[in-house]
């Protein structure tokens, strides 16, 4: 187990009606004015832009808005809110609930799911480093954290990438095609509030769960066997298990407490497979969506990998229109059986962890309606655990490759080249990652 600090002093109000404090909230963090960033009409449609609203102006908070931040936000659109930010908020919207504001600093709600909150975090670090005359794409390209922010407080409407719960943003410079990421302070509070996702759409769901499984995958592939301590007496074997088959791991606490993280995103997107409503497997998506990439799972474990991230990212920064967890849908299967024979400890305990959870879910009904199979072949097999997650996501609909979103042959030798300019060198070699993104098409 490595060496690690662990820090998170992101605030979580988790529950039914907790928005009702957010004003008091971002009063209390000595702010009178805030810039409300959102992304299309879902946040107003479900309720959480309403109270949002109304909380803010019976706290007497005055706020400006910035609309229209889409899927896999761009350079341009985080400059738009910065400015929005930085600017003397004249013609601020004044409290709605008649209370007198005070003087006061500025701050920024996010009110969305993970594209928003990433675009208002990276806005929010850019405002003191565009005072000072910066590149704004600095940040990305030299991997240096940024420690000034304005404050950023999140309202999460959608659960799966773990934005609202740590201090990244990912944002595509445009027609480049990179999509890298800034390290930025994290938000000062997170509120949460299931209900507000309530008959979310399957492919959002889905699209969440596949992204959230994936962040906890990045920490558990990097796990590593303790050296083998000799028993004090002979052991008796448990029947049909061999003791060398489980190791015990150098980080074994971290990689329990992810295998259990896994299992209930597996189970939780299941139950609201069958039940869009399921306020009870809702609430456990979101909140081991979060503590997901809280940094809780990476303790111990490193950097941990994150190649499989750096190739999505390269074909939603080419393609911004492909969805990030559904293409990891795709990728990060593939990518597991590429790097199997190489990681093998790490993927034997990963698919012995997953093996009766996912067969589980492929006896419910999948996409088409329909049970699936578990694959075929031996359990033991450095690629079990690629099967597995390959079956899954194919039974809750995900495509069976990135030509659904019209990624080409021709766009393998770019994707290729984006991928080994990501800021963090891949230890893939070049003919892997073709390899990869080919099967993967």
């Amino acid at each position: 187990m490595k060496d690690f600090v662990y820090h998170n002093p992101v605030e979580v109000r988790f529950g039914p009606g907790v928005l009702a404090g957010l004003g008091a909230r971002v009063r209390a963090a000595g702010l009178d004015h805030v810039v409300l960033v959102g992304g299309g009409e879902a946040a107003r449609r479900v309720g959480a832009y309403g109270q949002a609203v109304a909380s803010l102006g019976a706290a007497g908070v005055r706020r400006s808005e910035v609309w229209g931040v889409a899927a896999n936000p761009d350079l341009g659109t985080v400059l738009r809110i910065a400015a929005a930010a930085a600017a003397v908020p004249e013609g601020a919207t004044g409290p709605q609930g008649g209370g007198a504001a005070v003087a006061g600093g500025t701050g920024l709600i996010a009110i969305g799911g993970g594209s928003v909150i990433d675009a208002t975090k990276a806005a929010a670090a850019l405002v003191p480093l565009l005072a000072e005359g910066r590149d704004p794409w600095s940040p990305f390209a030299e991997r240096v954290p940024v420690t000034r922010s304005l404050p950023v407080f999140v309202v999460s409407i959608l659960s799966g990438t773990g934005s609202e719960m740590n201090g990244n943003a990912v944002i595509t410079r445009g027609a480049s095609g990179h999509k890298w990421g800034m390290r930025c302070p994290p938000p000062v509070a997170t509120f949460v509030d299931v209900t507000f996702q309530q008959g979310l759409p399957w492919h959002l769901t889905v699209n969440g769960a596949a992204d959230a499984m994936s962040h906890v995958l990045e920490f558990s592939v990097t796990g590593t066997p303790a050296a083998p301590v000799a028993p004090v007496a002979p052991v008796t074997p448990v029947a049909g298990r061999k003791h060398a088959e489980f190791p015990f791991f150098a980080e074994e606490a971290v990689l329990a407490q992810n295998e259990s993280l896994l299992r209930t995103i597996v189970r939780a997107a299941t139950r609201l497979r069958a039940d869009a409503h399921d306020t009870v497997a809702r609430g456990a998506l979101a909140w081991a969506s979060g503590v997901g990439l809280s940094g809780l799972t990476g303790v111990g474990l490193g950097a941990g990998s994150w190649e499989s991230h750096a190739l999505e990212h390269a074909v939603s920064g080419l393609h911004p229109h492909v969805p990030h967890g559904l293409a990891l849908a795709v990728i990060y299967p593939r990518w597991m059986e590429e790097v199997a024979a190489d990681k093998a400890p790490a993927m034997r305990r990963l698919a012995a962890a997953l093996e009766t959870t996912v067969a589980e879910a492929l006896a419910e009904p999948g996409e088409d309606g329909d049970p699936s199979s578990p694959p075929a072949g031996d359990r033991d097999a450095p690629e079990r655990c690629a099967l597995l997650l390959g079956a899954l996501f194919r039974h809750w609909g995900a495509p069976s490759g990135l030509s659904h979103w019209g990624v080409t042959e021709g766009d393998v030798e770019r994707l290729v080249r984006l991928a080994k300019e990501y800021p963090r060198p891949l230890q893939l070699a070049a003919e892997r990652v073709e390899r990869v993104f080919r099967a993967s098409l």
